[in-house]
């Protein structure tokens, strides 16, 4: 059965002057131990690694890295700063998403993006270094000053792009070992936006005017069709029929006015006549003549 890789780190390109980075794992110069080959493999968060893909990519375009990190090596961590850092002043625009945590080592790398996103239920984290050390008191002494002076120097780090917040708060905030949520993050400067970029909020809003201007559009047509329907409704239909046929309707007035003459005439005679039988045989001749 072959063994499944995980994925570390990927370097993919988005689009034309566009490319993604991602570190999705510890920071380490060394990958795991290969057990066939008795060497360990390449590590896909080293420096020297990110060095290489950076070399790949040209001046001036931009740069995407994304993160989920739990932290790592301070010295390789450091490194890919620089290197970003470096990458930044030839024009390119490295802009950096936590998409996960972005923890110890990791916090240092993301500071070194022009522009930062974290994204909502993401969060920071900053400490003092620490090590692993053995041997007497003079050579723990000595590591112990070595870890002062890289907690100096990521203080340094952090100070060049942080705002609100002073050394001596930062030193106690290292000191406690503090964890970050995004809008504290944003406060004091360690991320530029929260959730989705404030452009792409505008966005939305943009596209529900233009919704609503079109759903009022229909209105209007309706109005139109309204007005449409309630034209042919003030004419009269028999004035349009009397206007194509007056002749038509001369006659029939006519006949009605003739026939009505007659029953008014029947109406009187009868009126006057005392026998039922000669008022019936007179009703009757009446008829006839009224019928023709």
């Amino acid at each position: 059965m072959k063994k499944m890789l995980k994925t570390k780190y990927r370097f993919a390109q988005k689009k034309a002057n566009v490319h993604k980075l991602y570190i999705y794992d510890d920071v380490r110069a060394k990958g795991d131990f290969n057990w066939k080959t008795w060497d360990y493999e390449e590590s896909e968060t080293s420096a020297k690694y990110f060095r290489d893909r950076l070399e790949e990519i040209p001046d001036g375009d931009t740069i995407e890295l994304h993160v989920n990190s739990a932290g790592g090596e301070v010295g390789e961590g450091v490194t890919i700063y620089n290197l970003l850092r470096q990458k930044s002043k030839t024009g390119s625009r490295i802009i950096g998403y936590v998409d996960g945590t972005a923890y110890s080592v990791a916090m240092n790398i993301v500071m070194a993006c022009d522009e930062i996103h974290m994204g909502l239920g993401t969060s920071m984290f900053l400490h003092n270094p620490w090590t692993i050390a053995m041997g007497n008191a003079d050579a723990l002494r000595n590591v112990a000053e070595q870890l002062d002076v890289l907690s100096a120097a990521s203080r340094q780090l952090y100070l060049s792009r942080a705002k609100n917040l002073s050394e001596e708060e930062l030193a106690a905030m290292m000191d406690k070992e503090t964890m970050l949520d995004p809008r504290t993050c944003f406060d004091l400067g360690f991320c530029d936006f929260v959730g989705e970029k404030q452009e792409d909020e505008e966005e939305p809003e943009e596209t529900t005017e233009e919704t609503e201007e079109t759903e009022e559009e229909p209105e209007e047509t309706q109005d139109e069709t309204e007005e449409t329907e309630e034209e042919p409704s003030d004419e009269d239909p028999e004035e349009e029929e009397s206007e194509e046929d007056p002749d038509e309707e001369d006659d029939e007035v006519k006949q009605l006015k003739q026939h009505l003459f007659i029953q008014k005439q029947i109406n009187s005679t009868l009126a006057n006549l005392q026998g039922r039988k000669m008022r019936n045989t007179l009703t009757e001749a009446f008829s006839k003549i009224g019928g023709k």
